[in-house]
């Protein structure tokens, strides 16, 4: 392979052999069981974690095309009259509210970025974190009387979320399981 790029460079058309190596290798990347998995992850990653972590900034800043307009600006159930005793109470709460909605999209963000790399043990602590930032951000949000339904869509996203994380973290111990546990623990 050198003695062909060497061959391409004195013809001046490296980039044109480089284009063609790169194209071979995602047409061989398609045939093995890693490779799949790889852009399984990557799919996963750009597919759904990164525009949930979006969503997630988005619902922290309340941009008015979310659902609800976001947090806490559009959670105020809808048709009720706004409860004077609460009022205090739900304006005090917009810091805490926008730093978890915060935090759940810098999870998500870190969850995409140890899925693709493959760490698992990350992969788990960042759902147990996303996973308990949701639940605390649900529980408040109930407590402080607020609208819960930009909540719910997210339960149901956050539960699609980790049962593909689940299934590709089952695929990847099948696919390794043949392997050696040295290999494993590197």
């Amino acid at each position: 392979m050198q003695a062909e790029f060497e061959a391409a460079v004195e013809d001046g058309k490296p980039f044109v052999f480089a284009t063609g190596c790169l194209i071979a290798a995602w047409r061989q990347m398609v045939k093995h069981g890693e490779g799949r998995l790889v852009l399984a992850n990557y799919a996963l990653a750009l597919g759904l974690l990164l525009p949930m972590a979006v969503f997630q900034f988005g619902q922290a800043i309340g941009f008015p095309s979310f659902p609800g307009g976001g947090p806490p600006y559009g959670m105020l159930a809808a048709g009720a009259e706004p409860n004077p005793y609460l009022a205090w109470s739900q304006n005090s709460a917009v810091p805490v509210l926008m730093v978890l909605w915060l935090m759940l999209g810098m999870a998500h963000l870190a969850l995409a970025w140890v899925l693709v790399e493959g760490d698992w043990l990350r992969v788990v602590k960042f759902g147990a974190l996303i996973g308990a930032t949701t639940v605390t951000l649900f529980l408040f949000t109930g407590i402080l009387a607020l609208d819960l339904s930009p909540l719910i869509s997210q339960v149901t996203e956050l539960g699609i979320e980790l049962a593909a994380i689940l299934t590709a973290a089952r695929w990847h111990a099948r696919l390794f399981s043949n392997a050696s546990s040295e290999l494993l623990t590197c």
